[in-house]
């Protein structure tokens, strides 16, 4: 459950009218992105075109519930690098831009996966340092910056060549959603990316939650963030009401335990 401090200040900054979230989206455009989102339907609908209108709906649903003021903004994250496509504005301006994103499209004969060679890890420095342009040095007074990250690739764990200074800031949150193919290791060890994921991006009352081919997982991930983070429960209990296997099966593991004092 949230710090009642949080809590406390975040009613009496909703009170005055001075709350602003402030969340930019950044989402995977590479090219497993254009996957199909359920592999035993390799006709259905790619990655994009499933994660799209759910992130419209998403954005819709939470400027018109949030008693803050919401700001909008859009990172893609490329094969190689992220690219800031809108620093955070309206939520109308956000809407049109995430229309903009490539459609999905279909891998040509010169694009097949060899499934005996991983692709290049994507550094998430590139993120950090997009983000860091996104948000700026002047934050409006009372304000929380948040970031989603859309990830979808399975096929080489990340890296981070470099620090995040944001991640230590006390009004920033940090997000993921992994949408991954069914894993085959060595090369789709999508258990070590969502592990690494874990340890980029985590951090207090984060979420890092994932799903093979599940829309209404994905629904209900989202509809877990539409809550401000300092109001959220932690991770392992907000998914235990969603699905108890998920939660049992991402929950982080218990501290070690004290051995017994030997007998006197």
């Amino acid at each position: 459950m949230p710090s009642s401090h949080g809590f406390d200040a975040y009613c009496r900054k909703a009170e005055q009218g001075g709350t602003v979230e402030r969340i930019c989206v950044a989402l995977d455009v590479g090219l497993e992105m254009h996957d199909a989102f359920d592999a035993r339907r390799p006709d259905g609908p790619t990655r994009l075109a499933v994660v799209l209108p759910a992130l419209r709906t998403w954005i819709t649903q939470k400027s018109s519930l949030s008693t803050a003021t919401t700001q909008w903004g859009l990172v893609v994250l490329r094969d190689a690098e992220a690219e800031l496509l809108l620093a955070p504005t309206e939520r109308d301006i956000m809407l049109a831009t995430l229309n903009s994103v490539a459609q999905p499209r279909r891998r040509d004969a010169f694009e097949e996966e060899d499934d005996g060679v991983a692709d290049a890890p994507f550094d998430f420095s590139s993120l950090y340092n997009v983000l860091g342009a996104a948000f700026g040095t002047a934050r409006p007074d009372g304000a929380v910056d948040r970031c989603l990250v859309v990830f979808g690739r399975s096929r080489a764990v990340p890296v981070a060549t470099g620090e995040f200074e944001l991640k230590n800031k006390g009004d920033f949150f940090l997000d993921a959603i992994y949408l991954h193919e069914n894993a085959a290791p060595p090369v789709r060890d999508v258990q070590a990316v969502y592990d690494t994921l874990r340890k980029l991006l985590v951090h207090r009352s984060s979420y890092v939650m994932e799903t093979t081919r599940s829309q209404e997982k994905l629904k209900s991930y989202l509809l877990l963030l539409l809550a401000h983070p300092v109001l959220r429960d932690a991770q392992d209990s907000a998914l235990a009401k969603l699905d108890p296997e998920a939660a049992q099966r991402t929950a982080s593991p218990p501290p070690p335990t004290a051995p017994p004092p030997p007998p006197g």
